[in-house]
């Protein structure tokens, strides 16, 4: 797709999505705000059961795809078709075009070993089964309805239409299986004769007739896996009326399951209508109104119902994007490392890290949890080390062998090298491990060092033979030399030097060696108790991250304590980042209560929040796990929570004093939150590229490159009242004083004057995108 075609459409989808929820904000105002309200109250904590059920669902279809793979099924877990389920239907909530996509993921992310003939059927009988289906439910409970309700004559004279359409293509679908007709290669042979698609077809008609014959022999040689299936997707839709009985049930309305068996099949015909409007915004739910009325309910009622299972999709399909940028980024991790692996740094060049271990007593000093020697093999492997090789001796290299294995933290590029000697000679080990790579780093393992070293190391440009990493006038345990020049000091340089300081002092003597100056806060070695407090100390220092404000740093006051009771434990940064979802939620639910104390404690709940949203990545950095994944999941989790205690305010305060004006006011703060969050993630992926972490600083030096823009100057300069670190507190001051009031019609205001301003730095910055980078990145 043409570049101004992609930025012509993303204007226009964000546009049906404003329209949507304005469409939306009329339909609350219509049904009424205050029995809107008492439906939701209703419901409570029976959403739970909500999500339950939809759960079930979900584990019911995929059952149902995984009977269709039959023996290849082997080769793909049921959690792993589990997580594409949920993708594929989290993707399918954007419209028509999202569905399309979604089955393509299926096909695309399911295991290799499978073919792709086969995953390509499994992936249409699936979608063919699960329509066919919904056809059949739709029809059974469009006759309930014909039967059960006193319909005008042409609205029952639509609905006999649509049942009979239902009802032939069910016929057709059956008669087609039945004889094997050949629905998909006929019309291709046909297409095949046309010129400007002939060619397309050609090459391609051999999967397609392979598709059809696998599709057809499903039925005619499984019969038993092909009604198995079948009756699961029943069982799916079985589950959805279930989920409307239950709904309802908790709003206090009786109903029968003959009516909900109605109401669900009116509600697939509402979502056939609504496939074009990106995520069904306003239409889903104004169609469940007018179900409502059909059955004498109240539009209050029915919008209700709608928004029970819309925020029941939203709480499965933030589930499927999780798994989605998991699956996403483990194939693209096995794309990216074939046999044999050979990675390379920005530059291109490949490296091989060679970590000098000899000399190291077992048990090796650990700092934040990790032995040191640890912490330089899984830096240089984040640093793109295409090869990792330990130099070990013969006295202690056993007992730290053990050691490290039992953390089951070492990367694949591991390569053990045990001397016989406790200082071997550093000609002799380069003479060893200098292979086909571009250059080589020897790390001194005794040392802590700041990742970005490591970093430097590997983004090496081998502008000259050597490189030395120098704290004045001490090596700070750091030394680069290109391959020529390793191969060069293995055969030249004296076999008694068995030191970096010797290597330095010979290669000095022969050529100018340039230096790394590093500063006393990078670096720390560590051979005395005193010497690993120091390195602690710096490592604390080190999680403090240059974007970080007045604020922040306050929470870092209480945040790194945390974190540092939480690393003993084996606790991982995503898990510290759902934990922090959880009180977000928490604090949501507290405001939405109403009420002085409930308003003050969901504030300090809000605070807490702030603080341990530093955690996570705290908890990364100090044991070396970060990721791209625990980054986006830090990012989805900080858009929830601006959702959840948005939310809870604008119900606490219109609960409180019975006022439409806040929900009036909170309508407006919502439009401007989602139109953040939405212009906010589509500026960090066009400017951060592979390094998400990285955005916030991007955008903060190209809005002060342009300081004369006064758009800019001012988003430059309120930017840190959105942010977590800072909210949290004004949420707490206001709530200190009852004048939460203040709060939602400064935030309705604030919020519609963020997304101007990103929309406009997101196309102001479009031009400058950075790079892919490494997807070495901070959760």
């Amino acid at each position: 797709m043409p570049k101004s075609a992609s930025v012509t459409r993303t204007p226009v989808r964000l546009l049906a999505v404003m329209l949507g929820v304005l469409l939306l904000a009329h339909l609350v105002q219509r049904a009424g705000p205050a029995k809107l309200m008492e439906g939701i109250v209703a419901v409570g904590w029976g959403l739970a059961w909500v999500f339950a059920l939809a759960g079930l669902s979900h584990v019911a279809k995929t059952w149902a795809w995984r009977i269709i793979l039959l023996d290849e099924k082997r080769h793909v877990s049921f959690p792993r078709m589990l997580g594409l389920r949920l993708a594929s239907e989290a993707v399918g909530q954007l419209g028509a075009l999202g569905q399309l996509f979604g089955e393509g993921l299926r096909v695309s992310l399911l295991d290799s070993a499978v073919p792709a003939a086969n995953r390509i059927a499994s992936v249409t009988v699936d979608r063919a089964l699960f329509i066919l289906s919904a056809a059949l439910v739709t029809t059974t409970g469009m006759l309930a309805v014909l039967i059960s309700l006193p319909l005008p004559h042409r609205v029952a004279l639509y609905g006999k239409i649509a049942i009979f359409i239902l009802v032939g293509v069910l016929l057709v679908a059956a008669v087609a299986v039945r004889r094997r007709w050949n629905v998909f290669s006929g019309p291709a042979r046909v297409l095949g004769r046309i010129g400007p698609v002939s060619g397309w077809i050609e090459r391609r008609r051999s999967l397609i007739e392979s598709v059809e014959q696998t599709l057809l022999n499903f039925y005619h040689h499984t019969p038993g896996a092909f009604w198995g299936s079948f009756a699961l997707n029943l069982a799916c839709h079985a589950l959805a009326v279930g989920e409307v009985y239950l709904t309802l049930r908790l709003m206090g309305i009786p109903v029968s399951a003959f009516e909900c068996l109605a109401v669900e099949a009116l509600t697939k015909l509402v979502n056939i209508m609504g496939v074009f409007n990106p995520g069904n915004l306003g239409t889903y739910e104004g169609g469940n109104m007018l179900i409502a009325k059909m059955f004498g309910l109240s539009a209050a009622a029915g919008l209700t119902l709608s928004m029970i299972r819309r925020v029941r999709a939203l709480f499965w399909g933030a589930a499927g994007a999780l798994c989605l940028t998991a699956l996403s980024k483990a194939k693209s991790r096995g794309a990216s490392s074939p046999e044999p692996e050979r990675k390379s740094g920005v530059t291109g060049l490949s490296h091989v890290a060679v970590i000098l271990a000899n000399g190291l007593k077992s048990p090796v000093p650990r700092v934040g949890t990790l032995p040191v020697v640890l912490r330089s093999i899984l830096s240089a492997h984040k640093a793109g080390a295409a090869r990792i090789v330990i130099v070990l001796d013969h006295v202690d290299g056993p007992g730290i062998m053990r050691e490290l294995v039992a953390t089951h933290r070492l990367p694949a590029a591991i390569e053990w090298y045990q001397t016989g000697d406790t200082n071997p000679s550093i000609p002799f080990i380069l003479g060893k491990v200098t292979g086909d790579d571009d250059y080589v780093a020897l790390i001194a393992a005794d040392r802590t060092y700041h990742p970005s070293l490591h970093r430097r190391a590997g983004e090496w440009k081998r502008d000259n033979d050597a490189l030395a990493f120098t704290n004045g006038s001490r090596l700070a345990g750091i030394y680069l030399l290109s391959a020529d020049c390793a191969l060069d000091a293995s055969r030249r340089c004296p076999h008694n030097c068995t030191t970096l300081e010797g290597l330095d002092a010979w290669l000095v003597s022969k050529c100018f060696v340039p230096c790394e100056p590093v500063q006393d806060e990078q670096w720390q070695r560590v051979l005395t108790s005193e010497d690993r407090l120091s390195a602690e100390r710096k490592l604390e220092g080190w999680l403090v991250k240059p974007t970080d404000g007045i604020f922040a740093r306050n929470n870092r006051r209480v945040s790194i304590p945390i974190s540092r009771w939480a690393i003993r434990y084996p606790i991982t940064p995503n898990m510290v980042s759902l934990f922090t979802l959880g009180v977000s939620l928490l604090s949501g639910i507290y405001f939405g209560l109403g009420g002085y104390w409930n308003m003050l404690f969901g504030a300090l709940l809000s605070v807490f929040a702030s603080i341990l949203d530093g955690c996570d990545g705290e908890v990364a950095r100090m044991k070396l796990q970060e990721s791209d994944f625990g980054c986006w999941l830090d990012t989805l989790c900080d858009h929830l929570y601006y959702i959840f205690v948005f939310a809870g305010m604008i119900i606490g305060l219109a609960k409180g004093d019975g006022m439409r004006v806040y929900l009036v006011w909170g309508g407006l703060l919502f439009v401007g939150v989602i139109a953040s969050l939405l212009t906010t993630a589509l500026q960090r992926r066009r400017l951060a590229g592979a390094r998400p972490e990285q955005y916030l600083k991007i955008w903060q030096a190209r809005a002060s490159s342009q300081s004369s823009n006064p758009f800019l100057y001012l988003g430059r300069h309120t930017e840190f009242i959105i942010r977590r670190c800072f909210l949290p507190y004004l949420f707490l001051f206001f709530a200190v004083f009852n004048i939460m009031k203040v709060v939602l019609i400064l935030a309705a205001l604030g919020s519609n004057v963020v997304w101007p301003i990103a929309l406009y730095s997101y196309c102001s910055f479009g031009s400058g995108r950075m790079s892919p980078a490494r997807p070495v990145v901070s959760a």
